[in-house]
């Protein structure tokens, strides 16, 4: 077993202990249900994991250590109240959904995001990762992914593009950020081909990291990776703005009526990781 896998491991094995759910050695649940908090209900979500291309709720779902799990466990208590939910101080919005497509105009899978907020002013698109950054990997784009296709796309994505194209293994998922980008630029160009309104459009990326992160290498190399690709792309109409899950549970903490499911959230998924 790799360094980089052991930590992986270590990690899940503490999420199964914190969990305290009926699961398999590799930390797998047998049904979704089981993998939910408290006041989070299957019918609120369900369709929308159904309809997303990633096939969640098959497999994946069923996994204690889930980047669609904790995303649906943290954000589902608001599906029904999006008007109370703020996202690094944004707020004002009146819809929610899960696994959300945007098309980028080219063949193949479009762009899944994790949760999709819509409302006035704000447009907030959030790519959740759990674990998944921890495992480094080569950014890879498909043939079709050439510059004259995207005429829409600003200069400061296309370069990140080109540069990652020429670059090593990275914490960070540049070529799934790209991909979003791509599908919210291209809805920001559809909406102004109709004349409906643009609002303020965002990509979020949101991340899961234990408490003593800064203890960790893996984290803190993950870390410079966003404050270098956000400088990078800091020019362009999409915002990009990255938040952990911690921060965000703290943000959420101002909010009376959901203080209780930040507690619950924080039981199962705030946790120390051994160095």
């Amino acid at each position: 077993m790799s360094e980089q896998s052991g930590l992986v491991a270590n990690i899940q094995k503490t999420l199964r202990t914190s969990a305290a759910l009926p699961c398999d050695a590799q930390g797998y649940v047998s049904r979704p249900e089981e993998n939910l908090l408290p006041g989070v209900s299957l019918d609120q979500f369900k369709e929308d994991l159904s309809n997303g291309g990633g096939r969640e709720l098959e497999r994946k779902f069923l996994a204690v250590h889930s980047s669609s799990a904790l995303a649906v466990n943290s954000f589902c208590p608001f599906k029904n109240h999006p008007e109370a939910l703020t996202v690094l101080g944004r707020k004002g919005f009146t819809h929610l959904s899960f696994e959300k497509q945007l098309t980028t105009g080219l063949k193949g899978t479009p762009p899944n995001l994790d949760v999709f907020l819509s409302g006035n002013p704000h447009t907030v698109a959030i790519e959740s990762k759990f674990l998944e950054y921890l495992t480094p990997k080569k950014a890879e784009f498909s043939a079709s992914y050439v510059r004259d296709r995207f005429p829409y796309a600003e200069s400061s994505w296309w370069d990140v593009v080109e540069e990652s194209k020429q670059g090593g293994v990275k914490h960070l998922d540049v070529a799934q950020l790209v991909k979003h980008y791509l599908g919210l630029k291209t809805m920001i160009d559809q909406r102004r081909q109709t004349g409906t309104p643009v609002s303020s459009v965002c990509l979020v990326y949101l991340y899961w990291e234990p408490v003593n992160w800064m203890d960790l290498s893996e984290c803190r190399a993950h870390g410079e990776e966003i404050v270098e690709f956000s400088k990078k792309v800091s020019d362009a109409q999409v915002t990009f703005l990255s938040l952990s899950y911690l921060d965000l549970w703290r943000e959420w903490e101002a909010i009376p009526a959901f203080v209780e499911h930040v507690q619950r959230l924080q039981t199962r998924y705030r946790i120390a990781v051994e160095v």
